[in-house]
């Protein structure tokens, strides 16, 4: 028999709970109300988010929480983000980031569609990615359906932004 490492065992995981999730998408509550944080800054036309899921969705139990994490200044098309997997699922997550599953991407461009943010980024340390992972990243910002829709291990995800 195979045996499985860790990166295909969420990978499989993952691949499946996504397809799962994505077709019952609608009846997935949000887990926390809310919009992209608007901070203090956001006069000057920037604004923080977070988006968080369970790894893997339901219907299945959530062991881990995916994190994406940022901030965007809407004047230069500019920021970061960060995408992490930590311990534990989303109701319960710890501050424990599963190794080698955590990101630092900067933003090289948004565009501000209808009130939907589409964000384009780059990882700029490769040295993080595994075999055939891009060092591209595209996430769609929803605010009005409060979700954020990017890929992972070649499968799309939605998760939920927290106010």
């Amino acid at each position: 028999m195979k045996g499985f490492n860790r990166r295909r065992f969420l990978q499989v995981a993952g691949a499946g709970s996504i397809a799962a999730a994505s077709a019952s998408a609608a009846a997935i509550a949000p887990m926390i109300s809310g919009v992209p944080r608007i901070t203090s800054t956001s006069k000057q036309g920037s604004f923080t988010f977070r988006a968080v899921t369970g790894m893997p969705s339901k219907p299945l139990p959530s062991y881990a929480t995916y994190v994406i994490e940022g901030h965007v200044d809407l004047s230069t098309r500019t920021g970061f983000i960060t995408k992490s997997v930590f311990a534990g699922a989303p109701e319960m997550t710890s501050v424990i980031a599963l190794p080698g599953l955590s990101r630092i991407v900067r933003i090289t461009d948004v565009q501000n569609k209808g009130g939907v943010f589409h964000l384009k980024g780059v990882v700029d340390d490769r040295s993080q990615l595994q075999r055939g992972e891009s060092p591209y990243i595209d996430l769609l910002l929803d605010p009005g359906q409060r979700t954020a829709r990017t890929n992972l291990s070649g499968a799309d995800i939605i998760l939920q932004l927290e106010g």
